[in-house]
């Protein structure tokens, strides 16, 4: 398949998200979620399965498209853009990705249960994931150890206690595990893979909604006057929105790239680079915005703060941006005496 072609299918995928969520995933949908206290709504889940969305990744034999991790890069950056309250990363494209390349019926059924809508599943990462997205709705948890072993919990295994999260459309929970699960398999490529997939998959999605709060800022400056002219006439004005930007800009070509690419060899390097320049762009677009929106900023009525508590939830997730360039940082300093020594 040549690249035009790819960049042609990818695209399509991109404009059914956008026209999806549109539709069942706007300001109603999201405002309804808050007063109801729940973020995930099976009705919501069915419109993504339908269209082929949650199970674009899960192999054919067992009722997906088979498609590979890249067709859905511009995918979880649309869904970032949305806010969507949905564990998409996670049972779409970390889950799958991890059962698809296991052996035995376990691994199938489970597939084949995410295909049909069936199934939403959480998942733990070692140290990544100190506290677990979307845990409390999951119908499976996966556990994946540093040391490769891939473990099931059905809920009735689980210990979950809600904590108070920033983001209530991405509630997150204190996980406990009763007794050693189901091994589903035993693969340190596997979980190393994830790990990527969920690195750079969250730096889409940051991203996408750094995106949004740029496009709010921008519609909000050029209507909002003063001294009988928009404030973004402002050069003071025109600056900040620039900065923001390029920052979002440059994020989101670095996470789109990093996603694409989760089977090269640097891939972690790439997914933890990106992640950490979305942090950066997602903090700048944030205090930005916030500031830019004036008064208005602050208030729940106001929309605003729905992505100012998505960019700040997703920027800890999945390992934060202090602690992925450290992460970084220490692999080229034993890189360099490895070098120096060999």
């Amino acid at each position: 398949m040549t690249n035009d072609i790819l960049d042609q299918e990818r695209q399509a995928l991109v404009e059914l998200t956008d026209d999806l969520l549109g539709r069942h995933c706007d300001l109603d949908h999201l405002r309804a979620r808050l007063d109801e206290g729940t973020a995930h709504t099976p009705q919501l889940w069915a419109r993504l399965t339908e269209t082929g969305l949650v199970s674009a990744l899960v192999p054919e034999e067992h009722g997906g498209a088979g498609l590979a991790p890249a067709y859905l890069s511009g995918v979880l950056h649309s869904l970032g853009r949305h806010a969507v309250p949905e564990p998409y990363l996670e049972t779409a494209v970390v889950a799958t990705a991890v059962l698809g390349a296991l052996p035995g019926a376990e691994a199938a059924t489970w597939l084949q249960r995410i295909a049909a809508g069936e199934a939403l599943v959480a998942v733990r990462i070692g140290d990544l994931t100190p506290y677990v997205a979307h845990a409390a709705d999951a119908d499976l948890l996966l556990d994946l150890a540093d040391d490769g072993a891939i473990r099931g919990y059905a809920p009735a295994d689980l210990d979950v206690e809600p904590v108070a999260a920033l983001d209530p459309l991405r509630p997150l929970a204190r996980v406990g595990l009763r007794g050693g699960g189901v091994l589903l398999g035993r693969s340190a490529e596997v979980v190393a893979r994830a790990r990527t997939l969920a690195v750079a998959g969250t730096a889409c999605l940051l991203a996408g909604a750094s995106r949004r709060l740029l496009d709010l800022t921008v519609e909000y400056v050029a209507m909002r006057q003063q001294f009988g002219r928009p404030v973004g006439s402002f050069q003071a004005v025109k600056h900040k929105a620039a900065d923001m930007a390029v920052m979002v800009d440059m994020a989101t070509a670095a996470a789109l790239s990093a996603f694409d690419a989760v089977d090269e060899p640097d891939a972690f390097r790439r997914a933890a680079a990106a992640k950490a320049y979305a942090g950066d762009a997602a903090h700048l677009a944030n205090v930005e915005a916030l500031q830019l929106h004036g008064g208005i900023g602050f208030t729940w009525e106001y929309h605003l703060h729905i992505w100012l508590k998505r960019v700040m939830g997703l920027a800890a997730s999945y390992g934060t941006t202090a602690t992925l360039r450290r992460t970084l940082a220490r692999e080229l300093l034993a890189s360099v005496e490895e070098v120096r020594r060999g």
